[in-house]
């Protein structure tokens, strides 16, 4: 009897170091979603924005304005960044090389671990290549997968479900 107390709990110890682990991986600085990144937040007025110190290259030459992440945020793919509708915000966060969903996923990953994290994931016709998901508990947000001929993410980003002219 005093062997499987031991066992139980060594288990019931792993199985808290390892949510200690999972939690601290998805809850870092590098997570993009549920609400955002860092201090930028979907639907944030675009002055708000602005002033999270996380934006450069304003262009807003067309009704979507487009901003980048600072360098230090990691590259992005090209024609990604940051995407307001001035009458709804920030409409959407693109991904960089170091950024991840809190499921882990980021630049590199395979389609069968987008997959794996999020089994409700759908194609955006007619775009074969891109793809979208559910945000957990959120239902005016989602994200948005874009795969390269190895199906591995290429591209990926948090946006709202209401693009305004962004979309």
């Amino acid at each position: 009897m005093g062997t499987r107390r031991v066992l139980v709990a060594g288990s019931v110890a792993l199985i808290v170091a390892a949510s200690a682990v999972a939690t601290a991986q998805a809850e870092d600085s590098w997570t993009l979603g549920p609400d955002g990144y860092k201090a930028l937040r979907l639907h944030q007025p675009e002055q708000a924005a602005e002033r999270t110190g996380l934006l450069v290259d304003k262009q807003a030459d067309a009704p979507c304005h487009l901003f980048h992440l600072r360098a230090a945020e990691g590259q992005t793919n090209v024609g990604s960044g940051v995407f307001v509708d001035p009458g709804r915000g920030v409409v959407m966060i693109g991904g960089t090389v170091k950024s991840h969903t809190p499921e882990g996923i980021s630049i590199g990953s395979s389609l069968a671990e987008v997959r794996a994290a999020y089994p409700a994931l759908a194609t955006v016709p007619p775009m074969s290549w891109v793809y979208r998901a559910r945000v957990e508990g959120r239902t005016d947000a989602r994200y948005r997968f874009a795969f390269d001929d190895n199906n591995q993410v290429a591209d990926f980003a948090l946006e709202s479900t209401r693009m305004g002219t962004c979309g």
